[in-house]
Order: C-alpha cells, then structure tokens, then sequence
C-alpha cells in the first residue's frame, strides 16, 4: 500500500495515483468509510459485493440501517477521466472536512484507495503499538 498527497481542484478532482490507476480501472465508486474523516474508493466489481453484503444485513438493526445510508446510500459512480482524475460530490468532501484547495493522502492498494485530509493523516496517532489485538491479527508475536 503507497500514500500519495494530492490537491482537490476547484470542481472537487483529484488525480489517482499512477500506481493504482490501471489496477483500478475507469470505472469507479466514491463513499464513506468506516473510518472517520475518510472516503474510500472502489472497483466497481468490489464495491457491488461489499453492497450485497451490507444490504444483506438484519434491517431491523438500528446499526445496520446506519451503515446502510452512509456506505450505500451515499455512495457515487465516478469514471477516470482522459487525465487519470475522478471528481468527487461536495457532499463527501464535507464529510471529511475536505474543499478545494486541501490536500488529501491517499492510500492505495489494487482494488481499494482510502482518501483523507492531510491534516487528518498527520494528526493520528502512528504508533502501532497502541492497536488491542495486532498480535493475534497475524498470529505472531512482537510485532
């Protein structure tokens, strides 16, 4: 996974990483993440399985509903355009706290970029160490 820091322009674009443009494809999802103060973008493939999954869920479950409106229900189809950058709705901008103008960290992987303010990235706490569990995630000790 790379971080890379870009700009939002002034129609709320942004250029996605070389890296991870042609894994990605041009066909593209922008929503909120899990995560405060962050978007994610996905294939439209991965999005479409993570979107069953989620409307999978109990809908009788205050949570689920929840997490069904910020995930699904605010999420946009986007398409790179000729030069590599998506445009993202106002709306998931504020979300983050974001605006043209801002820079953003982005992180990517081969079917998967999560988007935050560079303020954001810089004020978390970067310390692994404080994770409750990171040992047993990968089975091994000390890490």
């Amino acid at each position: 996974m790379a971080r890379d820091t870009k700009k939002i322009d002034a129609k709320g674009r942004f250029f996605v990483p070389t890296k991870q443009k042609a894994a990605l494809g041009g066909d593209l999802v922008v929503t909120n993440s899990l995560d405060t103060g962050y978007l994610c973008v996905y294939t439209k493939e991965n999005f479409d399985n993570i979107k069953a999954q989620i409307m999978g869920f109990n809908s009788m479950n205050k949570s689920v509903r929840r997490i069904q409106r910020h995930i699904v229900s605010e999420s946009i189809d986007v398409r790179v355009d000729s030069q590599g950058r998506i445009t993202v709705n106002s709306e998931l901008w504020e979300n983050i706290g974001a605006k043209p103008g801002d820079e953003i960290c982005i992180f990517g992987s081969d079917d998967k970029l999560d988007i935050c303010l560079k303020s954001t990235y810089e004020n978390e706490d970067h310390d692994l160490s404080n994770i409750e569990g990171l040992d047993t995630l990968y089975n091994v000790e000390g890490l």
